[in-house]
């Protein structure tokens, strides 16, 4: 078995993440949403730890909990969601 370094196991990494859809649940209870490799979720925070501190985000690009909410909503109203 060959041996890696760091540098080459957080391009791995960086590789597997991009194509991870989904939600990543770690041993502590933390919560990671993805979707095309981003942070995403458009029902609720995108990342919940383990001591319940949350952050939104949608495609990417962190928002706030009123900003995810009036994203939801304007895209439920297209029909969208």
């Amino acid at each position: 078995m060959k041996e890696i370094t760091q540098k080459e196991w957080y391009k791995f990494l960086d590789e597997k993440r991009r194509e991870l859809v989904g939600i990543v649940k770690w041993n502590d209870g933390s919560q990671i949403y993805y979707q095309n490799g981003k942070w995403h979720r458009t029902d609720g925070p995108a990342i919940i730890r383990f001591d319940n501190s949350v952050e939104y985000w949608i495609h990417g690009t962190k928002t706030t909990k009123e900003g995810q909410e009036l994203y939801y909503s304007m895209m439920k109203l297209k029909g969208l969601i």
